[in-house]
């Protein structure tokens, strides 16, 4: 869901045959926002958990919180 804040998930992917990139987490092509920190932090250790925990994934992913503004 997107909420109005200042928060985001800044997504990052590399490895495999399509090598490295980086974007904000988006639902329906527009940008997933969060009111605070916490609830982006909690976010980005969900989708860690989902994507990044996976043993034989042939590809890396990193998910962080991120102010808009950084």
């Amino acid at each position: 869901m997107t909420i109005n804040g200042r928060w985001g998930v800044w997504c990052e992917v590399w490895g495999g045959v399509t090598g490295e990139r980086a974007n904000w987490l988006k639902e329906d092509r527009k940008l997933v926002e969060y009111a605070t920190r916490e609830e982006a932090e909690a976010e980005a250790e969900r989708l860690m958990k989902r994507f990044a925990d996976n043993p034989y994934r042939k590809t890396g992913f990193r998910y962080s919180a991120k102010s808009f503004g950084e």
